[in-house]
């Protein structure tokens, strides 16, 4: 039996929800519940994040990051996937990735392409403004 196609406003519903659930909220039943069991997040050129290691790295920023909140500029669906455009705004309070806490708040912005597949995100990949966001950490001199 075929899956039932989402309509377009269906799958924006779905990644607006595990936007505001998932990384705004670090709610990780929702996660579990918005994702595949396949699921793969893909940042940057880092080797790609299953669901474990994704949880980890959702709790591993919350942590760093408490206040960290994405702002959707724009979201573009074409069939099953799913382009946001987005900002990102928190405070740095505890260690990140081997970078001591600042105390300084960032800005950062970057884009997500999610792949829905049977009413779930199966993929996630991320490009952000990394180098942005160290240097207003002051981990790197800016230009």
């Amino acid at each position: 039996m075929k899956a039932k196609q989402m309509s377009r406003e269906d799958v924006k519903a779905l990644v607006s929800k595990y936007i505001e659930e998932v990384w705004n909220s670090a709610d990780l039943k929702a996660f579990d519940e918005l994702t595949r069991s396949e699921y793969a997040y893909h940042l940057g050129g880092q080797e790609p994040r299953d669901k474990a290691a994704m949880q980890r790295f959702l709790k591993d920023v919350h942590l760093a990051f408490p206040d960290w909140r994405v702002q959707i500029q724009d979201l573009v669906v074409e069939g099953g996937t799913v382009a946001v455009r987005w900002t990102g705004r928190a405070t740095h309070q505890e260690t990140f990735q081997g970078i001591p806490p600042t105390g300084k708040r960032i800005s950062v912005c970057g884009i997500n392409v999610y792949l829905i597949r049977n009413a779930r995100i199966a993929r996630e990949w991320e490009q952000m403004d990394s180098l942005g966001m160290l240097q207003q950490l002051g981990v790197l001199p800016d230009r």
